[in-house]
C-alpha cells in the first residue's frame, strides 16, 4: 500500500559498466534524495565466447580505478562465468548457476553482506525490458527495491542531450555498427563531439541510429561527470578492429586526476524526496492467520466466452464471517478475502486454471484501509511474478449484506503456463506456444522506481494485454512516479492520472490516448 511507502532516502548500491546510462542514473538517485554506499560490477569473463545480453565489456579494467577513485566509494568486483542461459523475456531463478544473471545474483549478495545496510540497486536500464526484468528478479529474491530512474524518462534524442546538458563527459570505448561508425575514427572520441556535430542525426535519419546506442551501435567510458571526485585520464591505449568491422578501445593505463571544482556542488541537490519499496518475496510472506477452512455450498458465477476467456464476478464471502464482537473491522475484512480466494480457486480448478492464468481483478472494499491487511493475502494467492493487473476501489457501504470485500477477475485459460512457457495448460498453451503470429498474453511488469510511471504498489501488473488486441491496465491514482506521493489537490492528481496512463500506452508498441 502506499502506507508501505516512506521518504526516506534509501542507500543504495550502483551496477554500474562505466558507461553513460549507469553513471548518470547514480546521478539521478542522488537529485532524488538516495546516497551511494558503493558501486558493484561484473567484470568480463576470462574467455569471451558469445556477447553478453546483460553486461558492457568494453573497459571493464577501468572500473577499479572509475569507482574507488573518481566516485570515491568502495567497489565489489565479481568475475563473471555465466552465459544467457534463459533469453525469455520472463526470468525465473535458473536453477543452473550457468546463468550470467545468477553472476549479478551473487555480486548483489555480496554487496548486500558486506554493507548491511543497502536498502536499493540502481541501474541504467533505458529500453531493455530484457535487462530490467532480470534485475528486479535479483532486487526481489534479496529483498531490495530497484532504482531506474533512466527507464523510458525521456525519448533518446532528448535523453543524451539532457546527460550531456548536466556534464555527462564520456568516450567512446566501443563501436558495432559499421558503416555508422568507424573504429579508427571514432573510438576515443567525445559523444558530446559527436553529437553536436550532427553526425548521430544523419546516422539515425538515414539507419534508424540509436541516440543512446539501445541497438548496440557503441559503448561508452565516463571520464568525468558532476559526481566525480576525480576525473579519469587515460594514458596509453590501443584500437583493435574485428574482421567484421566491430572496433574497442583498449585502455592499457589510466590514472585519475584532481578536479579544480568542487565534484558535488552543482545539479546534485535533491530535486525531491524519494521512496522505499516494501518489496517482499513471495516465497518468504508469512500470513498472521492461517488459510480458513470452510465448505463450498456454491460456485462463483463465471461467465465463459470463446477461446477459453472466463469472467468470474461478484465473488463474496459465503456467509458473514463468524468473529468475536471485539474482532476489528480490519480483521473482518481479512477473513471475507480469504474465504473468497478459495472459493476462486476452486472455481478456477473446476476449468482447469490457477491463479496464474487471472489477467486482470476488480477488488471492491468497503474501506480503502482495509488494502494494506488484505494486500499479504492476496500476494500470496496471485504471487509476483507476472501477477494480474488490478483496480482496487472503495465503495462504501454498498457492498452486498453488509460484506466487506467483493471481487471480479477476467481469467484467460493457459496463459499462465504460456507466459512461463511451460507446456502444462492444456490445449490453449500447446496451440497459443506454437503460434508465433499472436501471443496469447503479454505482461508489463515494472517493479522499479523511475520518472516514467508510478511503480506497482502490491502485487500487480501495469497492464496485461490478451491476444495482442485487448490490453487491461491497472487501476490508476495521481502519484507523481519519482517520489511516489500524491499530488496536491484532485485536479493535479487526476492530470498525473492521465500523464501516468499515457506513458503506459507508449510503452505498449506506440499506443496513446487515442486508442482508449
Amino acid at each position: 500500500s502506499i502506507s508501505d511507502l516512506n521518504s526516506i532516502s534509501m542507500k543504495f548500491a550502483a551496477l554500474v559498466s562505466g558507461g553513460k546510462d549507469s553513471l548518470y542514473s547514480i546521478l539521478e538517485c542522488i537529485r532524488n534524495g538516495h546516497e551511494l554506499i558503493c558501486c558493484v560490477h561484473l567484470g568480463a569473463p576470462l574467455k569471451v565466447e558469445e556477447e553478453s545480453f546483460m553486461y558492457q565489456t568494453a573497459a571493464s579494467n577501468v572500473i577499479p580505478t572509475l569507482v574507488e577513485e573518481c566516485l570515491g566509494v568502495p567497489l565489489i568486483l565479481q568475475q563473471r562465468v555465466g552465459k544467457s542461459v534463459n533469453q525469455s523475456l520472463v526470468y525465473e531463478n535458473c536453477k543452473a548457476d550457468e546463468d550470467e544473471v545468477e553472476d549479478m545474483y551473487l555480486a548483489l549478495k555480496k554487496a548486500k553482506d558486506e554493507f548491511p545496510m543497502i536498502e536499493a540497486i540502481s541501474s541504467g536500464a533505458i529500453l531493455s525490458t530484457y535487462q530490467r526484468v532480470r534485475i528486479e528478479s535479483v532486487c526481489d529474491r534479496l529483498n531490495l527495491s530497484s532504482l531506474s530512474y533512466l527507464w523510458r524518462m525521456h525519448p533518446q534524442r532528448e535523453l543524451l542531450e539532457k546527460m550531456l546538458e548536466d556534464g555527462i563527459e564520456a568516450i567512446l570505448v566501443k563501436t558495432a555498427c559499421p558503416p555508422c561508425l568507424v573504429p579508427s575514427r571514432h573510438l576515443k572520441q567525445t559523444l558530446g563531439s559527436l553529437y553536436y556535430s550532427g553526425l548521430f542525426h544523419k546516422l539515425h535519419e538515414k539507419f534508424r541510429f540509436h541516440y543512446c546506442g539501445e541497438g548496440g551501435e557503441y559503448e561508452s567510458l565516463v571520464i568525468d561527470c558532476p559526481i566525480y571526485e576525480r576525473r579519469l585520464v587515460i594514458d596509453e591505449s590501443e584500437i583493435i578492429v574485428s574482421d567484421d568491422g566491430v572496433g574497442e578501445l583498449v585502455i592499457k593505463k589510466c590514472h585519475s586526476v584532481e578536479k579544480n571544482e568542487n565534484p558535488k556542488a552543482h545539479t546534485l541537490e535533491p530535486s525531491c524526496e524519494s521512496s522505499k519499496l516494501a518489496n517482499a518475496d513471495e516465497k518468504t510472506i508469512t500470513g498472521d492467520r492461517d488459510e480458513i477452512s470452510f465448505k463450498v455450498c456454491c460456485l462463483p458465477h463465471c461467465k465463459r466466452a470463446t477461446g477459453g476467456l472466463l469472467h468470474f464476478s461478484e465473488i463474496i464471502s459465503q456467509t458473514m464471517p463468524q468473529v468475536s464482537p471485539e474482532t476489528l473491522e480490519g480483521d473482518k475484512a481479512v477473513e471475507e478475502a480469504l474465504e473468497i480466494f478459495e472459493l476462486l480457486r476452486y472455481g478456477l480448478l473446476q476449468y482447469g486454471c490457477n491463479p496464474h492464468d487471472v489477467i486482470f481483478v476488480h477488488l471492491y472494499l468497503s474501506e480503502m484501509s482495509h488494502f494494506s491487511n488484505i494486500n499479504k493475502h492476496y500476494q500470496r494467492f496471485f504471487g509476483t511474478l507476472l501477477p494480474p493487473s488490478r483496480s482496487c476501489v472503495a465503495v462504501g457501504s454498498n457492498l452486498p449484506g453488509g460484506r466487506r470485500v467483493m471481487l471480479d477477475c477476467i481469467v484467460q485459460i493457459g496463459s499462465g503456463a504460456f507466459m512461463r512457457k511451460r507446456d502444462e495448460g492444456g490445449n490453449y498453451t500447446t496451440s497459443a506456444l506454437a503460434n508465433d503470429n499472436s501471443p496469447l498474453r503479454q505482461v508489463l511488469h515494472v517493479q522499479s522506481i523511475s520518472h516514467w510511471a508510478p511503480v506497482c504498489v502490491g502485487p500487480y501488473s501495469q497492464v496485461n494485454t490478451l491476444r495482442s488486441g485487448i490490453h487491461f491496465i491497472a487501476g490508476q491514482i495521481g502519484l507523481d512516479p519519482p517520489t511516489m506521493k500524491l499530488k496536491e489537490g484532485w485536479i493535479e492528481q487526476l492530470k498525473q492520472c492521465w500523464t501516468n496512463l499515457a506513458r503506459i500506452l507508449d510503452a505498449l508498441d506506440g499506443g496513446s490516448l487515442d486508442n482508449l
